[in-house]
């Protein structure tokens, strides 16, 4: 019997572990102990380890928060964006990757895949919730339309201008990597669907 060939992870050619950088092993590792695996993505942007430090100093703190940034936007509503932007951009790889992220952090996967099926039809989520995803769609979908409205809406609701800032850069970076990920052709990580889950 014959076994099919495993598929290719990425357009491009991946840099075999060998050839990476002992920052890159390391940090991999890091990533393997923490999450149970390392995601293609992070193998796939690797092709060149300068862009891929460059990105990821800036990628990681938008999406974990940071310390520097006196800011309250929340890890939750970090992740609901990163969901919003790679649905509503089509790009398979981020969708799968976010909406599993999102449910490991609200120990809900049900209601990760709510949110990223449509938010208005999530009661769960906090107006201040709503808002930004709603300024987050509007700024993937037409972003010269965002109105001084949207941005009072959020003031209303109780973001800063550096909050509504953050924001923006999120859902920039987000957009960003989606077109990046697009063009690899990122093939999705089993371990992020139930039936290839290692943990």
């Amino acid at each position: 019997m014959t076994t099919a060939a495993q598929p290719q992870i990425a357009r491009l050619a991946i840099p075999a572990e060998d050839d990476l950088s002992d920052k890159t092993k390391k940090f991999f590792a890091a990533t393997e102990e923490q999450s149970g695996f390392v995601p293609n993505w992070l193998r796939a942007f690797a092709i060149d380890e300068g862009h891929f430090d460059r990105l990821n100093a800036y990628l990681f703190p938008l999406l974990q928060g940071s310390p520097d940034v006196a800011t309250s936007i929340t890890r939750r509503e970090r992740e609901i964006l990163a969901t919003v932007v790679s649905v509503r951009n089509g790009c398979s790889y981020c969708h799968a990757l976010h909406v599993h992220e999102l449910g490991e952090f609200l120990h809900d996967p049900w209601l990760a895949h709510r949110i990223s099926l449509d938010h208005r039809e999530v009661p769960e989520l906090a107006e201040r919730e709503h808002a930004l995803v709603e300024l987050a769609l509007a700024l993937t979908d037409e972003p010269g339309e965002v109105s001084d409205a949207a941005i009072e809406r959020l003031r209303d609701l109780g973001l800063s201008d550096v909050d509504i800032y953050e924001a923006v850069q999120i859902v920039a970076i987000i957009n960003g990597t989606n077109r990046i990920s697009l063009a690899l052709g990122l093939l999705p990580d089993p371990e992020v669907f139930d039936a290839g889950a290692t943990r």
